[in-house]
Protein backbone atom coordinates (compact mmCIF):
# COMPACT_ATOMS: atom_id res chain seq x y z
CA UNK A 1 0.00 0.00 0.00
CA UNK A 2 1.22 3.49 -0.88
CA UNK A 3 2.55 5.74 1.84
CA UNK A 4 1.30 9.29 2.36
CA UNK A 5 2.51 12.20 4.42
CA UNK A 6 0.13 13.54 7.03
CA UNK A 7 0.33 16.22 9.73
CA UNK A 8 -1.46 15.78 13.06
CA UNK A 9 -1.86 18.75 15.36
CA UNK A 10 -2.02 18.04 19.11
CA UNK A 11 -2.20 20.41 22.05
CA UNK A 12 0.75 20.29 24.44
CA UNK A 13 0.68 20.69 28.23
CA UNK A 14 4.29 21.76 28.98
CA UNK A 15 5.63 22.57 32.43
CA UNK A 16 6.79 26.14 33.28
CA UNK A 17 10.41 25.04 32.78
CA UNK A 18 9.61 23.56 29.36
CA UNK A 19 7.73 26.73 28.38
CA UNK A 20 10.79 28.80 29.25
CA UNK A 21 12.97 26.56 27.08
CA UNK A 22 10.47 26.76 24.23
CA UNK A 23 10.65 30.54 24.16
CA UNK A 24 14.44 30.46 24.25
CA UNK A 25 14.36 28.23 21.19
CA UNK A 26 11.82 30.48 19.45
CA UNK A 27 14.20 33.40 19.90
CA UNK A 28 17.32 31.50 18.82
CA UNK A 29 15.66 30.17 15.66
CA UNK A 30 14.57 33.71 14.77
CA UNK A 31 18.05 35.10 15.52
CA UNK A 32 19.83 32.49 13.41
CA UNK A 33 17.46 33.11 10.50
CA UNK A 34 17.95 36.89 10.63
CA UNK A 35 21.73 36.78 11.12
CA UNK A 36 22.19 34.38 8.22
CA UNK A 37 19.91 36.40 5.94
CA UNK A 38 21.72 39.63 6.84
CA UNK A 39 25.15 38.08 6.23
CA UNK A 40 24.07 36.69 2.86
CA UNK A 41 22.65 40.07 1.78
CA UNK A 42 26.00 41.74 2.56
CA UNK A 43 27.94 39.11 0.62
CA UNK A 44 25.53 39.31 -2.32
CA UNK A 45 26.09 43.06 -2.62
CA UNK A 46 29.79 42.39 -3.11
CA UNK A 47 29.38 39.35 -5.37
CA UNK A 48 26.00 38.70 -6.98
CA UNK A 49 27.12 35.31 -8.30
CA UNK A 50 26.81 33.74 -4.83
CA UNK A 51 23.85 31.35 -4.72
CA UNK A 52 21.88 30.83 -1.48
CA UNK A 53 22.22 27.05 -1.35
CA UNK A 54 21.53 25.20 1.88
CA UNK A 55 25.19 24.27 2.33
CA UNK A 56 26.38 27.86 1.86
CA UNK A 57 23.79 29.29 4.27
CA UNK A 58 24.43 26.52 6.78
CA UNK A 59 28.14 27.38 6.85
CA UNK A 60 27.24 31.02 7.51
CA UNK A 61 25.03 29.94 10.39
CA UNK A 62 27.78 27.77 11.92
CA UNK A 63 30.06 30.81 12.20
CA UNK A 64 27.50 32.55 14.40
CA UNK A 65 26.84 29.40 16.36
CA UNK A 66 30.51 29.21 17.32
CA UNK A 67 30.74 32.89 18.24
CA UNK A 68 27.47 33.12 20.24
CA UNK A 69 27.67 30.72 23.23
CA UNK A 70 23.95 30.32 23.95
CA UNK A 71 23.19 29.19 20.40
CA UNK A 72 25.29 26.10 20.99
CA UNK A 73 23.04 25.15 23.91
CA UNK A 74 19.91 25.03 21.74
CA UNK A 75 18.55 21.91 20.03
CA UNK A 76 20.66 21.68 16.86
CA UNK A 77 18.14 20.36 14.30
CA UNK A 78 15.74 23.26 14.97
CA UNK A 79 18.49 25.72 13.97
CA UNK A 80 19.23 23.65 10.86
CA UNK A 81 15.54 23.63 9.91
CA UNK A 82 15.48 27.41 10.21
CA UNK A 83 18.21 27.57 7.54
CA UNK A 84 16.23 25.06 5.48
CA UNK A 85 13.25 27.43 5.61
CA UNK A 86 15.45 30.32 4.49
CA UNK A 87 16.75 28.27 1.56
CA UNK A 88 13.20 27.36 0.54
CA UNK A 89 12.18 31.03 0.71
CA UNK A 90 14.95 31.94 -1.74
CA UNK A 91 14.06 29.00 -4.03
CA UNK A 92 10.39 30.03 -4.09
CA UNK A 93 11.38 33.54 -5.14
CA UNK A 94 13.64 32.32 -7.94
CA UNK A 95 10.96 29.94 -9.25
CA UNK A 96 8.23 32.56 -9.14
CA UNK A 97 9.10 36.28 -8.81
CA UNK A 98 5.55 36.85 -7.53
CA UNK A 99 6.88 35.51 -4.23
CA UNK A 100 8.71 38.11 -2.21
CA UNK A 101 12.34 37.84 -1.23
CA UNK A 102 12.94 36.51 2.31
CA UNK A 103 12.44 39.18 4.97
CA UNK A 104 13.62 39.42 8.54
CA UNK A 105 11.52 37.75 11.21
CA UNK A 106 10.28 40.08 13.93
CA UNK A 107 9.28 39.21 17.46
CA UNK A 108 6.22 41.43 17.31
CA UNK A 109 4.84 39.39 14.39
CA UNK A 110 4.05 36.73 17.04
CA UNK A 111 4.91 33.78 14.81
CA UNK A 112 6.54 31.52 17.36
CA UNK A 113 7.58 28.09 16.09
CA UNK A 114 10.52 25.77 15.56
CA UNK A 115 10.89 22.34 13.98
CA UNK A 116 12.79 19.27 15.13
CA UNK A 117 13.72 16.35 12.89
CA UNK A 118 13.27 12.83 14.25
CA UNK A 119 15.81 10.00 13.66
CA UNK A 120 14.42 7.00 11.76
CA UNK A 121 12.84 4.21 13.82
CA UNK A 122 12.96 6.26 17.01
CA UNK A 123 9.84 5.96 19.15
CA UNK A 124 9.07 9.31 20.77
CA UNK A 125 5.37 8.89 21.58
CA UNK A 126 4.14 6.75 24.44
CA UNK A 127 0.43 6.87 25.26
CA UNK A 128 -0.30 10.58 25.83
CA UNK A 129 3.28 11.83 26.16
CA UNK A 130 5.77 12.96 23.56
CA UNK A 131 9.56 12.94 24.11
CA UNK A 132 11.54 15.81 22.57
CA UNK A 133 15.27 16.37 22.64
CA UNK A 134 16.29 19.01 25.22
CA UNK A 135 12.77 19.11 26.68
CA UNK A 136 11.98 15.63 27.92
CA UNK A 137 8.48 14.16 28.07
CA UNK A 138 5.54 16.51 27.43
CA UNK A 139 1.87 15.50 27.89
CA UNK A 140 -0.45 16.19 24.96
CA UNK A 141 -4.18 16.16 24.21
CA UNK A 142 -5.89 14.87 21.07
CA UNK A 143 -8.76 12.65 19.97
CA UNK A 144 -8.83 8.90 20.68
CA UNK A 145 -8.51 8.24 16.96
CA UNK A 146 -5.31 10.27 16.60
CA UNK A 147 -3.87 8.96 19.86
CA UNK A 148 -4.33 5.41 18.59
CA UNK A 149 -2.70 6.32 15.26
CA UNK A 150 0.29 8.00 16.93
CA UNK A 151 0.87 4.98 19.18
CA UNK A 152 0.96 2.48 16.32
CA UNK A 153 4.12 0.34 16.34
CA UNK A 154 6.51 1.15 13.50
CA UNK A 155 5.01 4.58 12.83
CA UNK A 156 7.54 6.80 11.03
CA UNK A 157 7.66 10.41 12.29
CA UNK A 158 9.54 12.76 9.97
CA UNK A 159 9.58 15.92 12.07
CA UNK A 160 7.71 17.81 14.77
CA UNK A 161 6.90 21.53 14.76
CA UNK A 162 6.34 23.25 18.09
CA UNK A 163 4.01 26.22 17.74
CA UNK A 164 2.68 28.90 20.10
CA UNK A 165 -0.42 30.88 19.10
CA UNK A 166 -0.34 33.35 21.97
CA UNK A 167 -2.55 31.19 24.20
CA UNK A 168 -1.70 27.50 23.80
CA UNK A 169 1.24 25.35 22.71
CA UNK A 170 0.87 22.80 19.93
CA UNK A 171 2.91 20.06 18.28
CA UNK A 172 2.38 19.45 14.57
CA UNK A 173 3.55 15.88 13.98
CA UNK A 174 4.53 15.00 10.41
CA UNK A 175 4.12 11.25 9.81
CA UNK A 176 4.16 8.66 7.04
CA UNK A 177 1.03 6.55 6.99
CA UNK A 178 -0.74 4.04 4.76
CA UNK A 179 -2.82 5.64 2.02
CA UNK A 180 -6.44 6.23 2.98
CA UNK A 181 -9.26 4.14 1.58
CA UNK A 182 -10.31 5.59 -1.76
CA UNK A 183 -13.77 6.96 -2.43
CA UNK A 184 -15.85 5.32 -5.15
CA UNK A 185 -16.19 7.30 -8.37
CA UNK A 186 -19.64 8.87 -8.66
CA UNK A 187 -19.48 10.13 -12.24
CA UNK A 188 -20.77 13.52 -11.09
CA UNK A 189 -19.27 16.87 -12.04
CA UNK A 190 -19.99 20.51 -11.14
CA UNK A 191 -19.07 23.95 -12.36
CA UNK A 192 -18.18 26.59 -9.77
CA UNK A 193 -18.62 30.34 -10.06
CA UNK A 194 -16.58 32.37 -7.56
CA UNK A 195 -18.55 35.24 -6.15
CA UNK A 196 -18.78 37.81 -3.38
CA UNK A 197 -19.54 36.43 0.07
CA UNK A 198 -22.87 38.31 0.13
CA UNK A 199 -24.34 36.21 -2.67
CA UNK A 200 -22.53 32.99 -1.76
CA UNK A 201 -18.76 32.99 -2.12
CA UNK A 202 -19.01 30.00 -4.45
CA UNK A 203 -22.09 29.08 -6.45
CA UNK A 204 -22.32 25.64 -8.08
CA UNK A 205 -24.06 24.53 -11.25
CA UNK A 206 -26.43 22.54 -9.00
CA UNK A 207 -27.70 25.83 -7.55
CA UNK A 208 -25.93 25.51 -4.18
CA UNK A 209 -24.63 28.79 -2.71
CA UNK A 210 -21.96 28.46 -0.04
CA UNK A 211 -21.86 31.16 2.65
CA UNK A 212 -19.19 31.71 5.28
CA UNK A 213 -18.95 34.48 7.82
CA UNK A 214 -17.01 35.34 10.94
CA UNK A 215 -19.11 38.36 11.81
CA UNK A 216 -19.36 37.53 15.51
CA UNK A 217 -15.59 37.09 15.84
CA UNK A 218 -14.96 40.33 13.93
CA UNK A 219 -17.34 42.25 16.18
CA UNK A 220 -15.61 40.88 19.27
CA UNK A 221 -12.18 41.79 17.88
CA UNK A 222 -13.34 45.33 17.16
CA UNK A 223 -14.93 45.65 20.62
CA UNK A 224 -11.82 44.39 22.45
CA UNK A 225 -9.54 46.70 20.45
CA UNK A 226 -11.71 49.61 21.54
CA UNK A 227 -11.30 48.54 25.18
CA UNK A 228 -7.52 48.14 24.81
CA UNK A 229 -6.99 51.53 23.16
CA UNK A 230 -7.48 53.68 26.33
CA UNK A 231 -5.11 51.47 28.38
CA UNK A 232 -1.95 53.56 28.70
CA UNK A 233 0.15 51.30 30.89
CA UNK A 234 1.84 48.67 28.75
CA UNK A 235 2.02 46.01 31.47
CA UNK A 236 -1.18 46.75 33.37
CA UNK A 237 -3.18 43.78 34.58
CA UNK A 238 -6.29 44.93 32.75
CA UNK A 239 -4.46 45.28 29.42
CA UNK A 240 -2.87 41.84 29.74
CA UNK A 241 -6.28 40.28 30.29
CA UNK A 242 -7.79 42.14 27.33
CA UNK A 243 -4.90 41.14 25.06
CA UNK A 244 -5.41 37.52 26.05
CA UNK A 245 -9.12 37.73 25.23
CA UNK A 246 -8.28 39.41 21.91
CA UNK A 247 -5.83 36.67 20.96
CA UNK A 248 -8.49 34.04 21.71
CA UNK A 249 -10.85 35.71 19.25
CA UNK A 250 -8.16 35.82 16.56
CA UNK A 251 -7.45 32.12 17.14
CA UNK A 252 -11.16 31.29 17.10
CA UNK A 253 -11.59 33.05 13.77
CA UNK A 254 -8.59 31.28 12.24
CA UNK A 255 -9.69 27.86 13.50
CA UNK A 256 -13.23 28.39 12.26
CA UNK A 257 -11.96 29.20 8.77
CA UNK A 258 -9.57 26.22 8.67
CA UNK A 259 -12.28 23.84 9.89
CA UNK A 260 -14.70 25.13 7.25
CA UNK A 261 -12.18 24.66 4.43
CA UNK A 262 -11.31 21.11 5.55
CA UNK A 263 -14.94 19.94 5.84
CA UNK A 264 -16.18 21.61 2.67
CA UNK A 265 -13.31 20.28 0.52
CA UNK A 266 -13.79 16.76 1.97
CA UNK A 267 -17.53 16.72 1.22
CA UNK A 268 -17.10 18.08 -2.32
CA UNK A 269 -14.42 15.53 -3.23
CA UNK A 270 -16.56 12.71 -1.81
CA UNK A 271 -19.57 13.74 -3.93
CA UNK A 272 -17.99 14.80 -7.24
CA UNK A 273 -15.33 13.48 -9.61
CA UNK A 274 -14.75 16.73 -11.53
CA UNK A 275 -14.82 20.32 -10.26
CA UNK A 276 -14.55 23.03 -12.91
CA UNK A 277 -13.27 26.50 -11.86
CA UNK A 278 -12.67 29.67 -13.81
CA UNK A 279 -9.02 30.11 -14.73
CA UNK A 280 -8.57 33.63 -13.32
CA UNK A 281 -9.57 32.68 -9.76
CA UNK A 282 -6.27 34.02 -8.35
CA UNK A 283 -7.31 37.59 -9.24
CA UNK A 284 -10.57 37.37 -7.28
CA UNK A 285 -10.68 38.65 -3.69
CA UNK A 286 -13.46 37.44 -1.42
CA UNK A 287 -13.81 39.71 1.61
CA UNK A 288 -15.12 37.99 4.73
CA UNK A 289 -13.71 40.33 7.37
CA UNK A 290 -16.03 43.31 7.19
CA UNK A 291 -14.12 46.43 8.26
CA UNK A 292 -10.94 44.39 8.78
CA UNK A 293 -10.77 43.33 5.10
CA UNK A 294 -10.09 39.67 5.87
CA UNK A 295 -9.68 37.83 2.54
CA UNK A 296 -10.88 34.26 2.08
CA UNK A 297 -7.87 32.06 1.15
CA UNK A 298 -9.25 30.82 -2.17
CA UNK A 299 -5.93 29.39 -3.38
CA UNK A 300 -5.62 27.43 -0.15
CA UNK A 301 -9.11 26.00 -0.64
CA UNK A 302 -8.37 24.90 -4.22
CA UNK A 303 -5.06 23.35 -3.13
CA UNK A 304 -6.98 21.41 -0.45
CA UNK A 305 -9.31 20.07 -3.13
CA UNK A 306 -6.34 18.99 -5.27
CA UNK A 307 -4.67 17.27 -2.32
CA UNK A 308 -7.84 15.43 -1.33
CA UNK A 309 -8.34 14.22 -4.89
CA UNK A 310 -4.81 12.78 -4.75
CA UNK A 311 -5.64 11.05 -1.46
CA UNK A 312 -9.17 9.80 -2.02
CA UNK A 313 -9.79 9.77 -5.80
CA UNK A 314 -6.49 9.53 -7.70
CA UNK A 315 -8.30 8.14 -10.79
CA UNK A 316 -10.68 11.11 -11.05
CA UNK A 317 -10.08 14.14 -13.28
CA UNK A 318 -10.15 16.31 -10.15
CA UNK A 319 -9.88 20.11 -10.28
CA UNK A 320 -9.85 21.63 -13.78
CA UNK A 321 -9.96 25.20 -15.11
CA UNK A 322 -11.59 26.87 -18.11
CA UNK A 323 -11.81 30.37 -19.58
CA UNK A 324 -14.80 32.07 -17.92
CA UNK A 325 -15.24 35.00 -20.32
CA UNK A 326 -18.91 36.09 -20.66
CA UNK A 327 -20.20 33.15 -18.60
CA UNK A 328 -22.52 35.47 -16.64
CA UNK A 329 -23.89 37.15 -19.79
CA UNK A 330 -24.42 33.96 -21.81
CA UNK A 331 -27.72 32.08 -21.50
CA UNK A 332 -26.94 28.43 -20.80
CA UNK A 333 -30.12 27.35 -22.61
CA UNK A 334 -29.75 29.01 -26.02
CA UNK A 335 -26.26 30.56 -25.92
CA UNK A 336 -27.46 34.14 -26.44
CA UNK A 337 -25.04 36.79 -25.04
CA UNK A 338 -26.75 39.66 -23.23
CA UNK A 339 -24.32 42.54 -23.72
CA UNK A 340 -26.56 44.95 -21.76
CA UNK A 341 -26.33 42.95 -18.49
CA UNK A 342 -24.74 45.05 -15.74
CA UNK A 343 -22.93 43.88 -12.62
CA UNK A 344 -25.73 44.80 -10.19
CA UNK A 345 -28.35 42.63 -11.89
CA UNK A 346 -28.57 39.27 -10.12
CA UNK A 347 -31.60 37.80 -11.97
CA UNK A 348 -32.46 38.31 -15.63
CA UNK A 349 -34.63 36.89 -18.39
CA UNK A 350 -33.05 35.82 -21.67
CA UNK A 351 -34.48 38.10 -24.42
CA UNK A 352 -34.15 35.30 -26.99
CA UNK A 353 -35.61 32.19 -25.32
CA UNK A 354 -37.35 33.72 -22.27
CA UNK A 355 -35.49 31.59 -19.72
CA UNK A 356 -35.39 33.07 -16.21
CA UNK A 357 -31.77 32.99 -15.01
CA UNK A 358 -29.92 33.45 -11.75
CA UNK A 359 -26.74 35.27 -12.72
CA UNK A 360 -24.38 33.17 -10.57
CA UNK A 361 -25.97 29.75 -11.17
CA UNK A 362 -26.08 30.49 -14.90
CA UNK A 363 -22.35 31.36 -14.85
CA UNK A 364 -21.57 28.11 -13.01
CA UNK A 365 -23.51 26.06 -15.57
CA UNK A 366 -21.66 27.78 -18.43
CA UNK A 367 -18.32 27.12 -16.72
CA UNK A 368 -19.23 23.42 -16.50
CA UNK A 369 -20.40 23.32 -20.13
CA UNK A 370 -17.11 24.79 -21.35
CA UNK A 371 -15.21 21.81 -20.01
CA UNK A 372 -14.86 18.58 -21.93
CA UNK A 373 -13.02 15.50 -20.56
CA UNK A 374 -9.28 15.73 -21.16
CA UNK A 375 -9.53 19.28 -22.53
CA UNK A 376 -8.80 21.97 -19.93
CA UNK A 377 -6.33 24.74 -19.21
CA UNK A 378 -5.01 23.05 -16.10
CA UNK A 379 -5.80 19.97 -14.01
CA UNK A 380 -4.68 18.16 -10.88
CA UNK A 381 -2.63 15.72 -12.93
Amino acid sequence: MDKRVMAIKVRLKPSPEQIEEFHKNFGCVRKVYNLTLNEYNKLYEKDNSIKPTYTFLYNLMMKYKKSIPYLDKMESTSLQQSIRDLTNAFNNFFKNPAHNLPTFHRKKDKKFSFRQTIPPNKKIIEKNKISLRKYGKIPFQTSKEYRKLLNQPGLKINNITIKYDGIHYYAIININYDALKHFELTGKKIGVDINSNKNGWIVTSDGVKEHFDVNHENKMIKYLNQLISPCRKKLSRKKKELLKRLQKQYNKRTNKLQDYIEKLSYNIVKKYDVIVFEKNYAKIKILIGGEQNLIFPLSKFINKLKKKFEWYKPEAEGVVFVDAKNTSKTCHKCGHINENLDVKTRDWICPKCGEKLDRDVNAAINILNRWTPGDCLESTQ
